[in-house]
């Protein structure tokens, strides 16, 4: 399979040919449709974010279900599916305390693990999310970054007619809601 690695040097990024990933049995393997490129694959190829190189970059990503694991249970073989790259140990004092973004033994698809910028993600069952059929892959591989949003949103208890500035450029900061406007 084809994947876009990032070397172990500060900056850059290879294609290589890599075999399709084995699945443990509670992992996903995906067959990969569509897959975003964020801020943070720019800090990683230019070696100002802490990763695990070789490693394929890629952590916001759609695809299909190719395989599961022998205890995979509740996803079909080809089933339209994205993952949460960020897999929290659940052991740590954070994790106990709902803290998973804080988690001592983070591992993040795409990051420390192979990602998305390849044909084939494996994503354990806990992480993955099926996705309606009717949706188009593209907007599957930007359930990740909204998600940053609608938790941003949240955090910041912005109700409806509040008055906000977003700073910052790239998707997330871009990412506008299409809808009516209230009255306020």
């Amino acid at each position: 399979m084809r994947a876009l690695v990032k070397a172990e040097r500060a900056e850059g990024l290879t294609m290589r040919d890599e075999p399709v990933p084995q699945i443990a049995p509670d992992e996903i393997l995906i067959k990969v449709n569509k897959t975003g490129i964020c801020g943070t694959d720019r800090h990683l190829f230019h070696g100002e974010f802490p990763c695990s190189p070789p490693v394929t970059l890629g952590h916001e990503f759609s695809g299909i279900v190719e395989k599961t694991g022998s205890s995979v249970s509740g996803f079909a073989l080809g089933e339209r599916i994205t993952g949460d790259p960020n897999i929290a140990c659940g052991r740590c004092q954070y994790c106990h305390a709902g803290r998973v973004n804080l988690c001592r033994n983070l591992q993040a698809i795409g990051i420390h693990r192979d990602g998305g910028l390849a044909d084939y993600v494996i994503v354990p069952q806990k992480q993955a999310f099926p996705l309606p059929t009717s949706l188009d892959p593209a907007f599957g591989a930007f359930c990740e970054p909204l998600a940053c949003c609608i938790h941003g949103t949240d955090v910041a208890q912005i109700q409806p007619c509040s008055t906000v500035l977003v700073l910052g450029g790239g998707v997330i900061g871009m990412v506008r809601q299409r809808r009516r406007r209230a009255r306020c």
